[in-house]
């Protein structure tokens, strides 16, 4: 039985836009991903990541939608070296993460919205299947993720 507690920062505004997530180690990355979104008051309706580290797209593993795995994009370019992995598969159990530990997360390849989390602690004596919960925040939510401002285009506004 352990649950694990992330901290998740907005990459462009990380002290003042936050989330602390705590999540059961046998849930997925996708149950993460169905946590961080509206936490953040954005929408599923795009494609997105998860990866070791905070390297994005330079990534060599990353955890994404099934349906990016049944199209691969990067089987075309033989010089492009990506291993794709089924973010519904894997659970957070599975990555052997140790606290201080970093993880990427990209929402919208085309907006880019990035976030990183950290695992602050594991807590032994919480349900390894606990739903994710935010516990604590900073920060207002994204009030139009297609509006101006957005993080790749000139700054940030809640």
């Amino acid at each position: 039985m352990t649950a694990y507690k992330f901290r998740v920062k907005a990459d462009w505004k990380p002290r003042d836009l936050w989330r602390d997530v705590v999540i059961g180690e046998d849930r997925t990355l996708r149950d993460l991903h169905e946590a961080i979104n509206p936490a953040f008051g954005l929408d599923f309706d795009h494609l997105y990541f998860f990866a070791r580290g905070q390297s994005y797209w330079d990534s060599e593993v990353r955890y994404v939608h099934r349906a990016e795995i049944e199209n691969n994009p990067y089987d075309a370019i033989p010089e492009v070296d990506i291993d794709l992995r089924d973010a519904d598969e894997t659970s957070i159990h599975d990555l052997g993460l140790k606290v201080k530990d970093r993880l990427c997360y990209l929402f919208d390849y085309g907006d880019e919205w990035r976030f990183y989390m950290i695992l602050k602690e594991k807590l032994e004596d919480e349900p390894s299947d606990k739903k994710p919960e935010i516990v604590k925040e900073k920060g207002e939510k994204i009030k139009n993720q297609y509006g101006p401002g957005l993080p790749g285009i000139g700054g940030y506004k809640c």
